[in-house]
């Protein structure tokens, strides 16, 4: 096979390639490996041959089992990539209904549809008077000027009566809020506005080349400026494609201690981890979550990833 069609192929699916330096033989063609926790481009492609193998890892069979397991695709559909390759202007969009396909997909909007707020809200302010709130505040080890700082409000009567209001954003667009109880005694604990919340991330505006994903948004506030809160441990195709319009350098999962959301939080990394050069979910000790834990540990966790210790 010619080297340019492999290369035209990697880059319709917006995948990093390299052909000379450190780790790649020459002639091949070298990603970061899907198959492995690879951050150094160890996967190689042999044109002559089609052989693929990783450094890391071991052989891995032929190009056309390597484009199967990057994109979801089937085999008989990779082949035909290779005879007629898919240039999808390397936008990872689209090419996310063939990575995270499956038999019945969820729809996503295209576009972003702004929404509006309770009209009964009042913004909160260190004026605020509401005991409901400060009672809430101590349960949660929150401070006032968290709650302002990221826009909070409450409702006192209305469909919202005696929650707090999160607002969520997205490009600057208002997209969702959550109703957070304040009693600690409704049956649901948050209520989601209209919006479909889990195509969004919250604090996904303020996200650099480092992203943390926690399920909560309070999960998000205690990790801090690096956090963005997917609202479960399932994220949605919309989500995942934000993610990878990050262009992020390091990606790390952090749910909840409960083995089912790791197990969850392992195989939606594993999908994304050919297209992010590092990508760790991060095992919390038991009964524990970030809420719990703080920024200062879950940084040292993330830290002993960082220098392989974990």
């Amino acid at each position: 096979m010619e080297k340019k069609k492999i290369v035209d192929i990697f880059n319709s699916l917006g995948i990093p390639w390299w052909d000379e330096g450190k780790n790649v033989t020459k002639g091949w063609i070298n990603i970061n490996c899907p198959y492995c926790a690879d951050p150094s481009n160890h996967c190689g492609v042999n044109p002559d041959t089609e052989v693929v193998s990783c450094w890391r890892c071991g052989p891995k069979g032929s190009f056309v089992d390597l484009l199967v397991t990057v994109t979801g695709l089937s085999y008989p559909q990779c082949k035909d990539m290779i005879s007629e390759p898919i240039i999808l202007d390397g936008d990872p969009v689209e090419i996310l209904k063939a990575i995270f396909a499956g038999e019945q997909r969820e729809k996503t909007p295209k576009e972003i549809t702004e929404v509006e707020l309770p009209r009964e809200i009042e913004l909160i302010t260190e004026n605020t008077n509401f005991p409901l709130l400060y009672r809430y505040i101590k349960r949660r080890r929150l401070s006032i000027n968290t709650l302002i700082e990221h826009g909070c409000g409450i409702c006192r009567s209305g469909r919202y009566m005696n929650r707090m209001i999160i607002p969520v954003f997205c490009h600057r667009k208002l997209v969702a809020f959550q109703a957070a109880d304040l009693t600690g005694f409704a049956n649901l604990k948050y209520k989601n506005s209209s919006g479909d919340i889990g195509n969004y991330l919250y604090n996904y505006d303020h996200i650099g080349k480092v992203m943390i994903v926690v399920e909560g948004i309070l999960d998000a506030w205690r990790v801090g400026d690096e956090a963005v809160a997917a609202f479960t441990s399932n994220l949605t195709d919309q989500q995942k494609t934000l993610i990878l319009k990050k262009g992020l350098k390091e990606l790390y999962m952090c749910f909840d201690c409960e083995l089912k959301a790791y197990y969850k939080a392992r195989k939606e990394a594993e999908a994304l981890m050919a297209y992010i050069p590092v990508v760790e979910v991060i095992k919390l000790p038991h009964d524990r979550d970030p809420d719990e834990m703080g920024r200062e540990k879950i940084y040292e966790l993330i830290n002993e990833y960082r220098h392989g210790l974990l």
